[in-house]
């Protein structure tokens, strides 16, 4: 018995160092993304992101997250603009690169370019309104930004310590509607249509039916499930050296059309394969984004992080500006066209704004083209189900928020985080108190 069961105690013990391994893995490079781009994009100090964004509960259970927090350390290089994080022996470093954001590659060149300076936006503040915002502040200390613009003016508008209207902040899945804005202003010059086929020439009977709608709509039919703690799906995708090779290969679990799930596995598939049609016009997917839709936006601080090989982890990783998501706001409450100029089909922002339909007609009422939708269904929009003007919204983790009440020609942006996990807690209390002041 002796014999065996030394055997087997190595066997587990080398199981249980191949575990440690690949969650310090996961870990580290999820960290280190997360610490370069807030470290120096949004020019938090290291302090604040180990007491904020280093701890956001990846399982939810304190004493095993307590463990995880003890084993992470972070080192900063000013001089190579990296950062470093090590979960015991596992060690990932990050470097941040001007205008093009953080990437595993450290040995990246890219051309010097000119960084322009954003206008400033006209501001109008209503006393009421910035009553409001006030005591938010007071209720909750996880907010970062809480701005309101009324009629292209900004009415009220608070910043925590580190930040201000141009400073980039994490907006996490929030990048996933800008996405669509950016599918919207290809398909405008008539270099992609919403029924293309992703894989055209695939075999495979479930990859060659898959469409750009389907991504859009998150009715891709891929083996994928949406959860974040390590050995998931995502952190398989989050940490791949090649997130565009890895997507493409994923196997299919439903027919596309049939089965709505939301995925940030297909938002990053739609960027890869956006970024196809980027290479062939002499673009990387950072210069794509400028060039179609921010510049068109006058945005010029908005980054996206990077996997090793170049590909926008465009799901999550976006560093987006206040200002930015109010002049992002103005293009969609004014239905696609910004400074008098139609960056988008009517027909493409209608389809934004429309309730997912399944191939069996079942009707996703809360999701559009990755859009939220708000219902009068208590279930499913809980916060604001009782608001009887039409509202939709780009919405992140911990409660990042774009909201747009076009019927009001009202802007919402709040940007934070709220102890770790949890989202905006007094969301519903905040917006309805804000409708109650422009519906009257």
């Amino acid at each position: 018995m002796k014999k065996l069961a030394l055997p087997g105690l190595i066997l587990i013990t080398l199981l249980i160092y191949v575990m440690y391994l690949s969650v310090g893995q996961q870990i580290s490079y999820y960290s280190a993304h997360v610490a370069c781009g807030n470290h120096f994009l949004s020019n938090r100090p290291i302090s604040s992101i180990l007491k904020e964004e280093a701890r956001t509960k990846p399982f939810n259970i304190d004493w095993i997250d307590n463990l995880f927090y003890s084993l992470l350390r972070y080192s900063v290089n000013l001089d190579n603009q990296t950062i470093s994080v090590d979960f015991g022996s596992v060690t990932t470093t990050m470097k941040y690169y001007p205008l093009f954001g953080c990437s595993p590659d450290l040995n990246k060149t890219l051309p010097v370019t000119q960084t322009k300076l954003s206008q400033q936006q006209p501001r109008k503040i209503n006393e009421v309104v910035q009553s409001i915002i006030e005591n938010e502040y007071s209720l909750d200390n996880g907010h970062r930004a809480l701005v309101i613009m009324h009629k292209e003016n900004i009415v009220g508008e608070k910043y925590d310590q580190y930040s201000s209207p141009n400073t980039p902040l994490l907006s996490w899945s929030m990048t996933k509607s800008i996405s669509s804005l950016l599918f919207g202003r290809l398909e405008r010059e008539g270099l992609i249509l919403l029924d293309d086929r992703v894989f055209p020439d695939s075999t495979d009977p479930y990859r060659k039916l898959i469409t750009y709608r389907n991504l859009l709509n998150h009715t891709d039919g891929l083996d994928y499930v949406e959860a974040y703690y390590p050995f998931t799906d995502f952190f398989k995708m989050f940490i791949s050296k090649n997130i565009g090779n890895y997507l493409t290969n994923v196997p299919f679990k439903h027919k596309p059309g049939e089965y709505w799930s939301y995925s940030s596995a297909a938002t990053n598939l739609l960027t890869y394969k956006l970024s196809e049609i980027g290479n062939q016009l002499g673009y990387n997917i950072q210069e794509m984004f400028q060039y179609f839709l921010f510049d068109e936006l006058e945005i010029f601080d908005a980054v996206i992080g990077k996997d090793s090989s170049g590909n926008m982890i465009a799901s999550s990783l976006g560093f987006i500006s206040p200002r930015a998501w109010l002049q992002i706001g103005k293009l969609m409450i004014n239905n696609g066209s910004f400074r008098g100029k139609q960056l988008l089909n009517d027909e493409f922002v209608d389809f934004m704004l429309t309730p997912v339909v399944l191939s069996d007609g079942t009707t996703i009422s809360n999701y559009g083209g990755q859009w939220w939708l708000n219902t009068n269904d208590q279930e499913i929009s809980p916060e604001l189900y009782e608001v009887n003007y039409s509202i939709y919204s780009a919405n992140g983790f911990q409660g990042q928020r774009l909201l747009v009440i076009p019927d009001l020609d009202l802007l919402i942006v709040r940007m934070g985080l709220t102890d770790g996990r949890t989202e905006w807690n007094n969301e519903g209390v905040f917006i309805k108190d804000l409708i109650n002041i422009y519906a009257n």
